[in-house]
């Protein structure tokens, strides 16, 4: 992919991944099971293999979401804007005491971190130590989430 392709791409993809994503949102309906109290401050955790449908879970604070420094971790960061999620970037391999502490400062703002535990590159379903050391520095009690889906019967 040649360099002013990918820098149109970064550019034009994220406002239309939000649209395509709210689009296809409005064909689901959504059961929402143990639904923490409205305006706690918790930390989000979620398998990065569900990550797709994770802009939806919202609460009354903001949220922050630890976003890998790879060209893929950009578009992600920017598609999340669209839904009014920030950023911190990091991953386990660069940058990730950083992103850390900025997630630690934002939760002391009120924001709710959040993280995929198991990262891009795994292994999967395994927690790395971030949200465990996220959890300790801010004291909040992390949240696993996550969704599902199934085909409709007729």
């Amino acid at each position: 992919m040649s360099k002013y392709f990918k820098k149109i791409f970064i550019f034009a993809f994220p406002p239309l991944g939000a649209f395509i994503l709210k689009a296809l949102r409005l064909t689901l309906r959504a059961e929402i099971i143990n639904r923490p109290p409205e305006d706690s401050q918790i930390i989000f955790s979620f398998w990065h293999g569900r990550i797709l449908m994770m802009p939806f879970f919202k609460l009354s604070r903001p949220a922050s979401v630890m976003v890998s420094r790879h060209s893929d971790g950009e578009l992600i960061a920017r598609v999340v804007k669209h839904f009014g999620i920030s950023s911190s970037r990091g991953s386990t391999t660069r940058g990730g005491v950083g992103a850390l502490k900025e997630l630690i400062k934002l939760s002391r703002k009120g924001y709710c971190p959040a993280f995929t535990p198991d990262g891009p590159r795994g292994p999967r379903y395994v927690v790395q130590p971030g949200v465990i050391q996220a959890a300790k520095a801010t004291g909040l009690p992390i949240y696993p989430i996550t969704y599902s889906a199934r085909k409709k019967k007729l």
